[in-house]
């Protein structure tokens, strides 16, 4: 009895080790297995259901995950043209754009500085409306190119390293069956990996395949900040031509939007926040604008030298609310509110230290969020 119950514990303990050290398979899909809550599982961050500007191929959804050396995208869509007589030669791009609190890279409301290959989508110039640290692409050829015409690079935004911003580097070919490139030592991403999975169309796409990257938490995180559990990363990702053309799909998605919205489109002009805040651990803490115009949500003055007012109108009666204020590293600093209300509602923000601040609400079940800097 004493052996069998000494095998069981090794037993339980062998099993929690896995699970505590569970990686992430990247082959450019994300698996119901790999889907849940919690370290070493994907979270679902945003879907795209709005026009498909090309029949049955764009965008579908983003998740994002983590471990505890390792940042998880995984960008599904399906993107192989039907053939090569299209537009840019038939090649088709997902791209993900990446900001962390680690370091600075291109300011909010900037154009980005272009990558220097012509032929890279990532030589175009939008404007964001967050600050931006990397891009991340896999180019596709179309269904009558070779399995292996998949190309991936990044491009650094990012300043004060021996990389000049706006260096966009190839990393290496691909597959359309998931076949992993790995970032060499001689890249500032070393060890990154990345995959794409082909299918299709968006109808075929049923085992969330598409655009899938890992990178390691300490390319991304300094001695003094960290890329941990709770931190907070923006994320933007988008479909585009050959060309660098931005499709209407993107996520977070723009609301009613059904044209191109072209080679440098300025994200800066669009109401609300055009990307989306994901606390590591967490989930997505910000969403589209459409939420915060319903709550009449507002941060004002912002940026701020002293305080700001909290503004927003709860509708339809007494509704639970939370409202709730994160630092850059996705620590709450201030609870302002968590109970019933109804109507007109104003809070002061109080006396913070200089930086940026996510102020968080939740009606109900929806949640929206603002960003406010604090000089």
């Amino acid at each position: 009895m004493k052996q069998f119950f000494m095998l069981a514990a090794t037993g339980i303990l062998t099993i929690a080790s896995l699970t505590a050290s569970a990686q992430f398979t990247v082959d450019g899909r994300a698996t119901a297995a790999e889907i849940g809550a919690g370290m070493g599982k994907y979270q679902l961050a945003a879907t795209y259901t709005g026009t498909h500007l090309e029949a049955d191929r764009g965008l579908q959804a983003l998740y994002v995950g983590y471990t505890a050396t390792t940042l998880n995208i995984m960008l599904v869509g399906s993107v192989e043209a039907v053939n090569s007589t299209t537009a840019s030669g038939g090649y088709r791009s997902l791209i993900v754009y990446l900001n962390t609190p680690a370091r600075p890279g291109a300011p909010a409301g900037t154009a980005l500085p272009g990558g220097s290959d012509p032929q890279s989508p990532l030589k175009h110039h939008p404007t964001m409306d967050n600050p931006t640290d990397y891009g991340f692409r896999v180019s596709v050829g179309p269904a009558s190119a070779t399995a292996n015409d998949v190309y991936f690079s990044r491009v650094s935004y990012v300043t004060g390293t021996a990389v000049t911003p706006g260096t966009d580097t190839f990393i290496a070919a691909g597959t359309k069956a998931g076949g992993q490139a790995v970032a060499p030592g001689t890249l500032d991403l070393s060890g990154s990996k990345y995959a794409y999975n082909s299918t299709a169309s968006l109808t075929a796409n049923t085992t969330n395949s598409g655009f899938e990257l890992e990178i390691p938490l300490s390319c991304l995180g300094t001695a003094t900040v960290p890329i941990t559990t709770g931190t907070n990363i923006e994320l933007v990702a988008a479909y585009t031509d050959g060309d660098g053309v931005f499709f209407s799909d993107v996520i977070p998605q723009i609301t009613g939007r059904t044209t191109v919205l072209g080679s440098n489109p300025d994200f800066s002009a669009i109401p609300g926040n055009q990307f989306l805040t994901d606390a590591l651990g967490t989930g997505v803490l910000a969403s589209r604008s459409a939420v915060a115009t319903g709550f009449d949500f507002q941060v004002y003055p912002n940026p701020a030298s002293t305080t700001s007012t909290i503004a927003y109108t709860v509708p339809a009666g007494r509704q639970p609310v939370s409202l709730a204020v994160y630092n850059a590293l996705g620590q709450r600093v201030r609870s302002l509110a968590n109970t019933e209300q109804a109507g007109n509602q104003q809070f002061a923000l109080g006396s913070l230290p200089a930086g940026a601040y996510l102020v968080k609400l939740q009606i109900g079940d929806q949640l929206t969020s603002r960003k406010v800097v604090v000089q």
